[in-house]
């Protein structure tokens, strides 16, 4: 059997876009049935005759997470939800305590839906709330109102589900402090078992953008949001919450989000739909596969994604091999987001380099400044709070000694 790994179902499909947002999605709802049908046949070519192999007929891989992003997934029918997990389970053999989420988006779902996705056997909600704050919604665009979300979450919660997650956003033009911690005493009140935080950035081509390319808006300054992310840290941290990752916060470790922890961890996941990306951590060398690490992604382009899979083609954009710099670069950069850190064994395993000798200077400087330490003992390297405060320039750091 080979090695588990995760899978993404990418729905591009939304009501409307967030000024904020710069993540593939459509507001052409009536490709919906289309994209479904496309969507499982997308799974069973790749799972039949896999690009990662070129073996046909293999033994079904075991799945450990199942993840619906997009977009706005809880647009999808009941039935939809069904017909693609039906698909899943037929072409993966999915682990009895796999972790499967689904995005939901207040004013999208009701109790019965919810209910519903629970019955079908996703045991994970993550509720795209982004503040309690009227202002502050409709800045980021949102559709609903603070009533919609608190309906939502009081939803999920009669539907069942106890491993729900609420994703908020800080750094908004003209937001303070005490209207971001009162978003976040607010959350609190539903006792959630995980919180994503996210500090918002200015992405070329979206709304808000254009707004502050036309000085229309300030952005906060660098050291307004490491005022925002510090407070968050210690103010959750108070009330029970481990900040496990950059934007991540859960109440213990047995609520973090399995799916996303695979992403930092750099195991292979299968993702499925327009835009989705793939990562394959290790080939077996047959046919043209490489040993090294490959990605790939999908058509960003619903309408190709259908019409690929209609002549019975994969809808692969572009694929790339990792070279050893970039894999590099990618551990050092995906383990100092979390506050287990580095895996400095895993790491001179997988890539044949000495950690500590390769960057000694920068440890050593890093250290000294309070912003990190190894730990373990010489097991981990791990920042600080005020080390993650600053993990763009860190990260910066550790590329110049790679690259």
């Amino acid at each position: 059997m080979s090695d588990t790994l995760s899978v993404y179902i990418h729905v591009p499909f939304c009501l409307k876009k967030c000024s904020y947002c710069d993540f593939y999605s459509t507001q052409a709802l009536s490709f919906l049935p289309a994209y479904v049908e496309s969507l499982q046949q997308e799974i069973q070519i790749r799972t039949d005759q896999s690009p990662r192999t070129g073996l046909v007929g293999r033994d079904p891989q075991r799945v450990k997470t199942i993840y619906f992003g997009g977009g706005t997934p809880s647009l999808l029918p009941l039935e939809d939800v069904e017909k693609i997990l039906k698909t899943l389970h037929t072409c993966y053999q999915v682990a009895k305590d796999a972790e499967i989420t689904i995005e939901v988006n207040p004013g999208t779902v009701d109790q019965g839906y919810l209910s519903g996705l629970k019955s079908l056997g996703v045991n994970r909600l993550s509720i795209g709330v982004q503040s309690f704050d009227i202002d502050k919604i409709k800045v980021l665009g949102r559709i609903h109102t603070v009533e919609a979300s608190i309906e939502a979450i009081e939803a999920a919660q009669s539907a069942g589900f106890d491993n729900i997650g609420l994703d908020l956003i800080y750094g908004t033009p003209r937001e303070t402090l005490a209207t971001w911690t009162r978003d976040l005493k607010m959350a609190l009140e539903f006792k959630v078992a995980h919180l994503s935080c996210y500090m918002l950035t200015l992405e070329p081509g979206t709304p808000l953008h254009a707004q502050y390319e036309r000085g229309l808006l300030q952005a906060p300054g660098s050291r307004i949001l490491t005022d925002f992310f510090t407070a968050t840290s210690v103010f959750l941290e108070q009330h029970g919450y481990d900040h496990y990752e950059i934007s991540n916060f859960a109440k213990g470790r047995q609520n973090r989000s399995r799916h996303n922890c695979a992403y930092w961890q750099m195991t292979s996941y299968d993702g499925f739909g327009p835009a989705a990306h793939s990562f394959v951590q290790k080939g077996d060398g047959t046919q043209d596969f490489c040993l090294s690490p490959v990605r790939s992604w999908n058509l960003a382009d619903v309408n190709a994604y259908i019409q690929a899979l209609s002549l019975g083609q994969l809808p692969v954009h572009e694929r790339e091999v990792l070279s050893l710099q970039q894999q590099m670069l990618e551990r050092v950069m995906l383990g100092l987001r979390t506050s287990d850190g580095i895996d400095i064994t895993e790491f001179e395993k997988m890539l044949g380099q000495d950690f500590l000798t390769t960057f000694d200077r920068l440890l050593d400087r890093l250290e000294r400044q309070g912003l990190g330490a190894v730990t373990g003992p010489g097991k981990r390297f791990l920042l600080t709070l005020s080390g993650r405060a600053r993990l763009d320039s860190i990260v910066e750091a550790f590329a110049a000694k790679i690259l």
